[in-house]
């Protein structure tokens, strides 16, 4: 599978020194060895959802990769919407805290200068919108919001500095800048990857767990230097 690496600079001008952000969206519990030598390449990896594989309930490889990524790198991973269709999220979610990585559903936490939250749908589990009280902390905040379309209907005023999603699958199969059908927007999808209303990165996703291909569209991993 190809991976491509695109590279991002992001400015906030609320750090003490850059940060350099590893961004893997939706893994869907593919393979990961590939992964592992960009670790080192950075000072934090993010995964904003869909580490999971909700198609086959599996997720012993997320699991494995989020154990071995941990003891590289702070990790913090968020929710998708295949975790939430996962028959055995609880366990899931017991899974990771045994490890070194940070498990974030609509909560947030810090990190040195970052604040980083995860924001999925709160109404829809009786959570309380953290938002507002994440406003607040000092710091360059950065949220995962795994889906685009969340983001344009519901955060664009939201006072953070960076929001990272995925879940678009670069809209399955690009013809020029344009793809094809992304879950979510349906058809001719506006928010598949790269910068969305200058606020937002939405990654193409770094694996494909559909059974039509992904053309003139590869799987991507992000790498962004933040100042």
């Amino acid at each position: 599978m190809q991976r491509n690496l695109t590279r991002y600079t992001w400015h906030t001008g609320k750090l003490n020194r850059p940060v350099r952000l590893l961004v893997i969206s939706d893994l869907h519990n593919d393979k990961y060895d590939d992964l592992l030598p960009l670790l080192p390449q950075a000072d934090v990896l993010l995964l904003p959802g869909d580490m999971v594989n909700r198609y086959r309930q599996e997720y012993q490889n997320a699991l494995s990769f989020l154990t071995e990524a941990s003891q590289i790198l702070p990790t913090f991973a968020g929710i998708g919407n295949h975790e939430m269709r996962m028959t055995r999220f609880p366990q899931f979610r017991t899974a990771v805290a045994k490890t070194d990585a940070k498990l974030l559903f609509n909560s947030y936490t810090r990190y040195q200068d970052l604040v980083i939250g995860c924001w999925y749908r709160p109404y829809n589990y009786k959570h309380t919108d953290m938002l507002l009280q994440m406003e607040k902390e000092p710091g360059a905040k950065i949220l995962l919001c795994h889906r685009p379309e969340d983001y344009m209907r519901h955060l664009r005023k939201a006072d953070v500095d960076l929001v990272l999603a995925g879940h678009a699958h670069g809209g399955q199969i690009r013809i020029g800048q344009q793809g094809l059908y992304a879950p979510g927007q349906g058809f001719f999808p506006k928010y598949t990857r790269g910068v969305i209303d200058g606020k937002m990165i939405v990654s193409a996703g770094a694996s494909n767990p559909s059974y039509m291909p992904r053309i003139h569209n590869p799987c991507e991993v992000l790498l962004i230097e933040l100042d």
